[in-house]
Order: structure tokens, then C-alpha cells, then sequence
């Protein structure tokens, strides 16, 4: 099973670091810390409720820019962008990173947009299917917690985005790769450091 790992360190995530193609393979090593600090979101409620909002705007904003051809997925965590779907050539897949990522508050974009045919009915249902397998064993599996994270698919590709350890990064990875029916797995992690968990979790208390 593939797993592909695009990985930003909470301390990068400053001048909208961007991932033209989300085709750059980096490797998660290594074992980090404790998983005692998952149980709530550690995303900031500002930044929880930007996320919901530029889903949809974001998606908005490039189904007017690419009116045919187009299946989009937007997913936002931690106002980092994450483009999944099928556009019809290379120029609409640029336009579709140019457009979210001049969007407002938009961090980063990680545009894993396939060019191609959009994916039928059926597919969608199935990767509608397998999402809601993944979260399932995301939510029963120890020392993972899905609080920290969106789980996305499209053709049978699961994506992870979420704040997470390089040892929950590495859990989740292998969880979704199990589930039957994944094709691969792709990785956007923000992943964080123990201290850099511990301080977020006192924020929330």
C-alpha cells in the first residue's frame, strides 16, 4: 500500500508555504512523545470556524473560476487548504491553486487535483463508503483521535489532514492503508512537536 506524507511543522506555517502538484514525498520518522493530549480539537475556535467557511467558499470561488470539467472537494484545517477532485486540463488545475490560494486566510494549499474525466456517481458513493470505514477505525484504534483530524477520499485515495505527532501521523497513515478498498494514502499532516501538543492542550483548559 502507497502512503504519500506532505508535512508541515506547526512553526512553518507562516507565509503561505505552497505545494503546487502535493507531490513531494517526505518521510515520517521517528517515534514523538505521548498521545495523552487528543482529546480535543487543537485547532483555535477562530480557526475551526474559519476552516467551515472556506470550504465553502473556496468552493465557490473556483467552481466560478472552472464552470465545466470540475469535481472539487475542498477541505480546510487550520486554514490549510487541501484540493481533491478531477479538472479537465493542467491550466485548470493552476487556476484552481491560484484561486485558493489568494482566498483570505488561506495559509497553504496542497492541490491534489487529478486531470482527467470527473468521477461518476458511483465512485463518489464508494469513497462516501470508505471515508466513513476510515473514521470508524480512526475512532476505535488507540492512541489515535480523529478530534485532530479531517479525513477526505476521492477515487479511492484517502487523505489525512489534521495537528497530530509524527507517531500519531504515522498510526493514522497505517490505519487508513488497512482499510479495504484504500487505494493509497496521501498525508497533509501539520505535525507537532510533544511540547508544542502540551502547550495547545493548555490552551483549551
Amino acid at each position: 500500500m502507497r502512503i504519500k506524507s506532505i508535512i508541515l511543522s506547526l512553526s512553518a506555517v507562516t507565509l503561505g508555504v505552497t505545494a503546487l502538484s502535493g507531490c513531494v514525498p517526505v518521510l515520517i520518522g521517528g517515534a514523538v512523545g505521548t498521545t495523552a493530549f487528543v482529546t480535543t480539537d487543537r485547532r483555535t475556535t477562530g480557526a475551526q470556524m474559519a476552516d467551515e467557511v472556506m470550504e465553502k467558499r473556496i468552493h465557490y470561488e473556483i467552481s466560478q473560476a472552472i464552470p465545466n470539467n470540475l469535481h472539487l472537494t475542498v477541505t480546510s484545517y487550520n486554514r490549510r487548504i487541501l484540493l481533491t477532485g478531477e479538472v479537465g486540463s493542467e491550466s485548470d488545475k493552476l487556476t484552481a491553486q491560484r484561486v485558493a490560494q489568494n482566498s483570505l486566510e488561506v495559509s497553504s494549499v496542497v492541490n491534489e487535483l487529478m486531470v482527467g474525466p470527473v468521477s461518476s456517481v458511483t465512485q463518489r458513493m464508494s469513497d462516501s463508503t470508505l471515508a466513513g470505514k476510515v473514521r470508524t477505525q480512526l475512532i476505535t484504534t488507540s492512541g489515535v483521535s480523529l478530534n485532530q483530524m479531517k479525513v477526505t477520499v476521492d477515487r479511492g485515495i484517502v487523505y489525512l489532514m489534521g495537528l497530530v505527532t509524527q507517531e500519531e501521523a504515522q498510526k493514522a497513515a497505517d490505519i487508513a492503508s488497512r482499510v479495504p478498498g484504500t487505494k493509497s494514502v496521501v498525508t497533509a499532516f501539520e505535525v507537532l512537536s510533544t511540547q508544542e501538543v502540551q502547550e495547545l492542550s493548555l490552551i483549551h483548559i
